[in-house]
């Protein structure tokens, strides 16, 4: 015999119509773009390619030298010959700009809205007006901070502004050809010494296994939805959120203890290894004098032939 219930016909009530897509498919959406993104680096760091047959500790001790060089040029050209050289190693490396120049630009608006606007007024960076943005006839208070009458956008604040967006460009730009050429093992490997080994751990696991906790997430919304028939209340689908999270956060505690365990069972014993051993060849000498020589023109440059240009 049959439940009663079971014979009992209801009809399922209609989905509402949703204008905006749920904040939970947005979130694993935009993991998935996460893990796209991944994947695209350890093929692009697999690529045959100058950089990549470099060794990974060369690599980025040359690419921190870039980066602290970056910090010293006060003008634009010769931070603009300094990403040239970088672009044109990245070039050498067979990684397509397009894709490389993507994602460096997304930088640029977060720092301009934050820091370059700001540096660009006059009542942060004084100077030669450029354009005026507004004038009043009383000053604008903003909390304890008093504003002038006349806001503008000035020559040294432009200058200024114009410099640390190019300065960040150019260390994002250094930053994402070596994460782009290296492969995530050996530049583990790379940064692990004897300081930085709990460090380097704790990135390496979170690194491995966030990208596992992401699949539990999407398969158990998954099966949600291949079990749902209609949709239920906001609180409900709330409560359902709050389970799910509780429940990742208990197996992702288990796990942890698991993998730990079974890496002391194999012999782990704090030191990070990688297939490829560390070499010193002529390629990596050839990148060291061309980094140290790029490193010196820059300089000269900024420091001999602009001297105290503005730009």
């Amino acid at each position: 015999m049959l439940p009663s219930w079971i014979a009992e016909s209801a009809a399922p009530r209609p989905a509402p119509v949703r204008r905006r897509v749920p904040f939970l498919e947005r979130t694993l959406r935009h993991s998935a773009e996460v893990v796209q993104h991944v994947v695209f680096a350890e093929r692009a760091a697999r690529r045959p390619g100058f950089l990549q047959s470099l060794d990974a500790r060369v690599k980025l001790l040359s690419i921190l030298a870039l980066l602290v060089a970056a910090t010293f040029l006060h003008h634009l050209p010769s931070l603009w010959l300094l990403g040239a050289f970088a672009v044109s190693a990245i070039a050498l490396s067979r990684i397509e700009l397009g894709l490389l120049f993507n994602r460096v630009w997304w930088m640029l608006p977060a720092v301009f809205v934050i820091v370059a606007l700001p540096a660009a007024l006059n009542f942060v960076t004084p100077g030669e007006t450029i354009v005026t943005l507004f004038r009043t006839e009383e000053g604008i208070r903003v909390g304890p901070v008093a504003l002038p009458r006349e806001v503008t956008i000035t020559r040294q604040g432009a200058a200024a502004a114009a410099l640390v967006i190019t300065r960040v460009w150019v260390g994002v730009l250094l930053t994402v050809a070596l994460t782009l050429t290296t492969r995530w093992q050996a530049l583990v490997k790379a940064c692990h010494t004897s300081m930085t080994a709990p460090f380097v751990l704790i990135l390496s696991m979170t690194y491995r296994y966030i990208f596992l906790l992401l699949r539990v997430v999407d398969d158990m919304h998954l099966a949600k939805r291949a079990r749902t028939i209609s949709p239920g209340s906001l609180a409900a689908e709330h409560r359902w959120i709050g389970g799910r999270v509780a429940y990742l956060f208990s197996r992702s505690r288990q796990l942890t203890d698991r993998v730990y365990a079974a890496m002391l069972a194999r012999g782990y014993r704090g030191e990070a290894r990688a297939l490829v051993e560390s070499r010193f060849g002529a390629r990596e000498a050839l990148w060291t004098v061309a980094c140290g020589a790029a490193i010196v023109g820059v300089l000269a440059v900024d420091r001999v032939l602009l001297g105290d240009l503005l730009w």
